[in-house]
């Protein structure tokens, strides 16, 4: 597979300057930059509960560096199964390059790291197993040095740990790292800057069965945005849930303080915070992504199940839609924006291909169906007559009550999921994505791949 992945990567920007033709095979509207899946690189995956998974680097002296990690996958144990590796472009000189950060972490893409910019020129990845064990693994580069990286730490919590979360809160923008550990819910530890070591904060939620957490900070670091479900959609007809913490009380969207002590066991539930969507057999939701826009207020992408009602595991998932909700003028306001077509794999129905949403800008979005997102007709390719997730951008007038859809890939060979736009204050946007066959999330073919565009 990786053989055929390394003849399409060859292939690709060729056919992406016969981008202009929809008969065109494998199209991609503009010239795409291939970071693994190469002959002499592993393949990569990540998952989307970790952030930021991919940022740029603005302090280095030479030129702003992006950086992401991926996982990589083998049919077979084998050496390159399961590494954390980490990827750099430089964004004036486009030279990259790629270190192993943990060699045979775990096949499982939940694994991938959180990374973070550090107020002196460091950068932190702070990355861990899929609720196997009980460590919290960090590195720190060195400054400006992508390559060079200090020897892995380990924090030993009391509860298996899944997931990494890096923002800042409070007054003095103390360092946190959420993730879902003690109870299966998110409890978060803070970072003792002299030290570099970490002590724990306290538990965010406390839940029956264990939410899932979406996390972007406020525009000047000192509160953090939090976006919940009750539980996994596979368990619960899930609603989309909103509330801010400082890092040291939770509130709801409006600031009512819902929880005034972080730091001990007694926790807030879900449902205490502003319902942002509510769910039911017929619109099952999971979050995709959130942002802050200008005015320094939240902006959510999600997706909805349409179809679940009454269905056991693996015969539900053939309808979804992206929705998109913004809190204007002290209110919830969402719409439903896209379709999203079908599930990604059988038995996790609610498994989409996921929505970014442009940090500097959240009047653009890219989606990932395989269905066309204004008529819900499959997307059938050209390239090999099958069905298969396609990327799309969209541009709002209207403060995200609809957008106008307009392919980025088309009649592909393979798909394209999860893609991620990182915050870069430039003129420039990245957008990064998975290309290739994703089975499940420990099994996949996938490319990362990229486009810069100009805004």
């Amino acid at each position: 597979m990786l053989r055929t992945l390394f003849l399409l990567a060859l292939l690709v920007p060729f056919l992406a300057g016969c981008a202009g033709s929809s008969r065109t095979t494998d199209m991609v509207r503009g010239k795409p930059i291939v970071f693994t899946g190469t002959a002499d690189r592993p393949n990569g995956a990540w998952c989307w509960f970790q952030d930021e998974r991919a940022i740029v680097d603005t302090a280095n002296p030479h030129e702003p560096i992006l950086m992401f990690t991926a996982i990589s996958a083998a049919e077979s144990p084998g050496p390159e199964s399961g590494d954390l590796d980490l990827h750099w472009l430089g964004l004036d000189s486009f030279s990259k390059g790629s270190v192993e950060l943990h060699n045979t972490l775990e096949q499982d893409d939940h694994n991938v790291a959180a990374l973070r910019s550090l107020p002196d020129g460091r950068v932190l990845a702070a990355y861990a197993k899929h609720g196997t064990d009980r460590r919290v693994r960090t590195r720190i580069s060195e400054a400006g040095r992508p390559a060079i990286w200090q020897k892995e730490q380990v924090y030993i919590e009391e509860a298996g740990v899944t997931y990494n979360n890096l923002l800042t809160a409070g007054p003095e923008r103390s360092l946190l790292n959420f993730s879902r550990s003690r109870g299966w819910n998110p409890n978060f530890l803070v970072l003792d800057r002299e030290s570099d070591s970490w002590v724990y904060g306290g538990r965010l939620l406390a839940s029956q069965g264990r939410p899932y957490m979406k996390y972007t900070n406020s525009l000047d670091g000192s509160r953090i945005h939090v976006v919940a479900t009750d539980q996994h959609p596979r368990d619960f007809d899930n609603s989309i849930y909103h509330g801010v913490m400082d890092g040291r009380v939770l509130m709801d969207s409006f600031g009512k303080v819902l929880d005034n002590d972080l730091s001990d066991q007694d926790a807030a539930v879900p449902t205490d915070l502003s319902v942002v969507f509510q769910g039911d057999a017929d619109n099952v939701a999971w979050m995709a992504d959130v942002e802050t826009d200008n005015q320094d207020q939240p902006v959510i992408a999600f997706s909805v199940q349409k179809d679940g009602r009454g269905l056991p595991p693996r015969q539900g998932g053939r309808d979804h839609r992206y929705h998109l909700a913004r809190l204007l003028d002290g209110a919830w306001v969402q719409h439903e924006i896209a379709y999203a077509g079908e599930r990604l794999y059988a038995f996790e129905d609610d498994y989409t291909g996921l929505v970014a949403i442009d940090p500097h800008d959240p009047d653009y979005l890219v989606i990932s169906t395989n269905a066309h997102p204004d008529t819900g007709e499959p997307l059938v390719s050209n390239a090999d007559g099958k069905r298969h997730y396609e990327l799309f951008e969209g541009t709002s007038k209207d403060d995200g009550a609809s957008f106008r859809w307009r392919a980025l890939t088309q009649n592909s060979s393979v798909d394209n999921i999860r893609p991620i736009i990182p915050r870069w204050d430039s003129d420039r946007r990245i957008v990064l994505w998975m290309r290739g066959t994703y089975r499940s999330y420990t099994d996949w073919d996938t490319q990362i791949v990229g486009l810069i565009q100009k805004r």
